[in-house]
């Protein structure tokens, strides 16, 4: 097992309103320090790309002790943690500058075929690099709590623009994030902290699609539903707790 660091000073441009780091970017930086992994050990996505590949996110369970406040210097490890053919399991770890582990994400992947945009089998020199533990099955992760009909809630549109889409050729994860956070509201957001988010990708969404973020809100924990057409492109559920 190799496991990976990276050193950051949280901008103020990656921050909310709070002053503290937001849940897009918490992403955003768990994917730089894997991919700046990736890149290091001669298998990053010019590498995959080359030979038709890239990975893809299935699912992410996020557990937030504190989020960092702009200024704030932390640090992000990674490694791949298990592996089989088809599924990778990958750990990421956000430690302030006194160590204190403050954000914990647990990720799951797939590897693509960009232009079937099936799954494909994970190369053995992509795998060998990681050095993760090889495995025959990977365990599932805990779904997201799920929305149901006699929740009452409420939903938004919003059409996907060129920004939203990364260089796998479809909107980058952390976007829906934006989604989930953004139907909440203000008064909401500025009142609650999130402290689990667990979120579960089911298909793709491309450039130009109108997605319908969709949310009930049951105390202290919030449902979502994102959905593009008549699919159910991303299902999640955060806890939250109430600033003091």
């Amino acid at each position: 097992m190799k496991v990976y660091e990276i050193e950051h000073e949280v901008l103020y441009y990656e921050g909310d309103m709070t002053g503290k780091l937001n849940l897009p970017t918490i992403l955003n930086l768990a994917i730089l320090s894997s991919t700046e992994q990736a890149i290091d050990y001669g298998v990053g996505p010019e590498y995959t790309h080359n030979l038709g590949l890239g990975w893809i996110i299935l699912q992410h369970i996020i557990d937030i002790k504190r989020r960092p406040e702009i200024g704030e210097r932390i640090k992000v490890s990674t490694h791949a943690k298990e592996l089989n053919p088809f599924f990778c399991k990958r750990d990421y770890t956000f430690v302030d500058a006194q160590g204190i582990e403050i954000i914990k994400i647990d990720t799951l992947y797939a590897m693509i075929d960009m232009t079937k945009r099936k799954m494909a089998r994970i190369p053995e020199d992509i795998a060998a690099a990681f050095d993760p533990t090889i495995v025959k099955k990977i365990a599932r992760q805990t779904a997201p709590l799920t929305m149901t009909d006699d929740m009452s809630s409420q939903q938004q549109d919003y059409r996907v623009r060129f920004t939203d889409i990364d260089s796998n050729q479809h909107v980058n994860n952390s976007k829906y994030l934006n989604w989930t956070q953004d139907i909440l509201g203000p008064e909401f957001l500025l009142a609650h902290e999130p402290r689990h988010v667990n979120i579960k990708f089911e298909h793709e969404v491309r450039l130009g699609e109108i997605v319908t973020s969709r949310v009930a809100v049951i105390g202290n924990q919030s449902r979502h539903q994102i959905i593009a057409g008549d699919e159910l492109a991303a299902e999640a559920s955060i806890d939250w707790t109430e600033n003091q």
